[in-house]
């Protein structure tokens, strides 16, 4: 009887642990670096052409930008345009940070590939 209820915790334990379904947009979308992070040392982005795509996909963040995780801005310039594929940051990717400037609150991305635009 004893083994019973363990393999039925067991396996309630295990259905229950489901990953979430990871959002991942694998076209290139035009964006550009509006920003820096500066605890993170990351790049903060725009998408103004796909916007609603990014918005549906991602979730809604305020004034449209989006803080990425693994961009870092000494790669980057502001204003720089660039094509990005990307996709809904995890939790646990988010990057060890100082806390000596305010850090924005936008909805964080991860940038799964990037091209700079000419």
């Amino acid at each position: 009887m004893k083994t019973i209820l363990l393999a039925l915790i067991f396996v309630f334990v295990l259905s229950g642990c489901k990953k979430e379904d990871e959002v991942t947009l694998d076209e290139f979308y035009n964006a550009e670096i509006v920003g820096f992070d500066l605890n993170c040392s990351t790049c903060t982005l725009k998408f103004s052409d796909d916007n609603k795509i990014i918005k549906k996909a991602i979730g809604s963040s305020r004034n449209d930008y989006y803080q990425t995780v693994n961009l870092l801005k000494d790669t980057f310039q502001i204003n720089q345009k660039v094509l990005v594929k990307i996709r809904k940051a995890e939790d646990t990717e988010s990057p060890v940070c100082l806390t000596l400037f305010a850090s924005p609150d936008y909805e964080t991305i991860f940038v799964t590939e990037h091209k700079s635009v000419n």
